[in-house]
């Protein structure tokens, strides 16, 4: 019989290699794909739902919830700049009700010159080479009228009421270029031509000029005889200029013993208010208070128009001097007695441009120059009827002036002209 073949059931032990170990039979692998797993989303996180406001809420309920929302810097900041704007607007208020009380600029003249010049006794006014047509054909020439945007010329005018006449005139300069402020004094006598605002033009000093028609005929002689631009003016009457010394407290100014002597003796014909004199002026630096600066101001028969110009810019320099060292509380005294009687062209607007220019650009810093105007080497003394006057060769004298107002000049001077002074 055929010999069956043996059963080997599947779990039996798989045979041995020569090495011993068992040969288990692999299992074919197969390449698998990759499998995508999508992001998991994120969970939602829900804002906290704002509550929806009522018709009933109050500005104040608004603010709080502003203000709950806010971070710790977030009030800090909010809080300083509410602070500054208060400042700001509270000093705004305060400067403009100042400005308020300046008055408006006047056309008018507030009187009449009595005395004339008698026409007669002058030259013949047809002859081009008499005092009368050089003086005139100067002022009525085009020679342009000089201005810089870097130089500010204010015309500083004291007036007296009574007469009408303005008794002090002052160009005060500011250049910025040169951090430089000039005080240039014109003389009251010296004899121009005047065009009126009516009537035919005429000649006279040049304190004259306001009473034949106000602030414009003043100006424009001003600028036609010395070639400069005037850009803004201020005009105080004689009687508050005391007003201003005695809210500084006074002043510090030197006194010859000239003057003093003059003064002292004469103290009745040139106060205005006939009180009787404080104390007597003596040599040196004398503390004056408002009338008795004013007084000092005021004297002519002592020497000469130059001497009495001289005093004035004494007194303006040691009072801008004063007003450097003026607490808050003499400045503003200043402000109250002194505003209400000034009268200027300038608005608000550029008087807080001028005060503006004056911090940034330090004018109260820079140097201050004096001069006359004509220098004494440009005019001599004469007559006119019976009025005493300066005579000016007035092309050179604004020529001088433009060279130290601008540093330049647009007037050349013909070697072979006719000149007034001889």
């Amino acid at each position: 019989m055929a010999k069956k073949e043996e059963y080997t059931p599947r779990h039996a032990s798989a045979p041995k290699s020569a090495s011993g170990k068992k040969n288990i039979p692999q299992k074919k692998r197969t390449a698998t794909k990759p499998t995508y797993k999508k992001p998991a989303k994120k969970k939602q996180v829900s804002e906290p739902v704002r509550k929806t406001r009522s018709k009933k809420e109050t500005f104040g309920d608004r603010l709080k919830y502003f203000w709950s929302h806010r971070t710790k810097k977030q009030k800090t900041i909010i809080v300083v700049v509410a602070i500054i704007l208060i400042l700001l607007i509270a000093i705004g208020i305060f400067v403009w009700s100042k400005l308020s009380l300046l008055g408006t600029a006047e056309e008018d003249p507030v009187a009449e010159v009595t005395e004339e010049v008698n026409m007669d006794d002058l030259d013949d006014l047809a002859d081009a080479n008499t005092l009368n047509g050089i003086i005139k054909n100067w002022a009525k020439n085009d020679t342009k009228k000089m201005s810089d945007k870097d130089v500010k010329n204010i015309l500083l005018i004291g007036l007296d009421s009574v007469s009408g006449c303005t008794d002090s005139m002052i160009i005060a300069s500011v250049n910025e270029k040169t951090h430089k402020i000039t005080l240039a004094s014109l003389y009251r006598d010296s004899y121009t031509y005047i065009v009126p605002k009516k009537g035919s033009p005429t000649y006279g000093k040049l304190n004259w000029a306001y009473s034949k028609g106000g602030i414009s005929v003043l100006l424009s002689t001003i600028e036609n005889n010395y070639k400069v631009k005037i850009d803004d003016y201020a005009i105080v009457n004689y009687q508050t200029f005391p007003k201003v010394i005695d809210a500084l407290g006074g002043v510090d100014v030197y006194v010859t013993e000239k003057e003093a002597k003059f003064l002292n003796e004469t103290w009745f014909e040139w106060s205005l208010t006939g009180n009787e004199q404080p104390k007597p002026y003596e040599t040196g630096t004398n503390h004056l208070q408002g009338e008795m600066a004013l007084t000092f101001c005021r004297i002519r028969k002592l020497d000469s128009d130059i001497n009495r110009t001289e005093r004035q810019r004494r007194v303006i320099t040691s009072t801008l001097s004063s007003m450097k060292n003026a607490s808050l509380s003499q400045l503003n005294n200043v402000v109250n007695s002194v505003f209400p009687y000034i009268t200027t062209d300038m608005s608000k607007t550029t008087i807080l441009g001028y005060a503006g220019d004056a911090i940034t650009s330090g004018w109260l810093k820079y140097d201050i120059e004096q001069m006359a105007v004509p220098s004494e080497k440009l005019c001599k003394s004469g007559f006119a009827g019976s009025q005493w006057i300066w005579i000016v060769d007035y092309p050179a004298a604004a020529q001088e002036l433009q060279k130290i107002l601008y540093g330049t000049t647009n007037i050349e001077l013909d070697p072979d002209r006719v000149s007034v002074l001889y």
